[in-house]
């Protein structure tokens, strides 16, 4: 028995750790830099620094990198001057209630190569994003079943909470993961269809 909570709570405790632990450590350091950036970009001493650079310097090098700076202080997406106009294009065109927040969720599944930004999802992940959505309710139903059929009459009660957690919430937790891997295939699959409908 020792054996199998040691398993459990390994399972558990790395499917939880790669999964919460990652996210919201990058969201909150993203969120301090941007804040320093908007704080840097807003300073006086920005400006009259600024006034000390020659024109030919100010325009090649300063203004490109205050645009990059401020478009990712407002959006979140890091990228270079010649791309932010696609991405304004990219969001005027998707319309409806797009944001910059969905935008960046789905910013590995874009190409910026051509004129136009278009989303490009391989079969792999069209596959894994339904599987992911097929899956979580299997993977439930099966806990459930697995469960029900679990005769639970003669044992104590930490073994019927283990045997909850093995059937129920550990299969929730896997299902959870799956389907949170694949919010940003969603994304872009309901983007792509938005945009080939227009």
């Amino acid at each position: 028995m020792d054996l199998i909570n040691g398993i459990i709570t390994t399972i558990i405790s790395s499917l939880l750790g790669a999964f919460l632990g990652k996210q919201p450590i990058a969201n909150v350091f993203n969120f301090f830099q941007r804040r320093k950036l908007k704080n840097m970009i807003n300073t006086l001493d920005t400006h009259s620094l600024f006034e000390k650079f020659d024109a030919d310097f100010k325009s090649k090098f300063i203004l490109p990198d205050l645009k990059e700076i401020y478009f990712y202080t407002q959006t979140g997406i890091e990228t270079n001057e010649k791309s932010i106009l696609q991405y304004i294009e990219f969001k005027n065109k998707l319309g409806g209630k797009y944001t910059w927040t969905d935008i960046k969720k789905v910013n590995q599944h874009l190409d910026l190569q051509s004129e136009e930004i278009k989303i490009k999802l391989n079969k792999l992940q069209r596959t894994y994003s339904s599987v992911a959505f097929i899956s979580f309710p299997l993977i439930l139903l099966t806990g459930f079943a697995l469960l029900s059929l679990h005769s639970v009459e003669s044992q104590s009660m930490i073994e019927i909470f283990m045997t909850m957690l093995s059937y129920l919430f550990l299969p929730a937790i896997c299902g959870y993961v799956l389907l949170a891997t694949s919010t940003s295939i969603f994304i872009a699959k309901r983007m792509e269809k938005r945009l080939n409908n227009l």
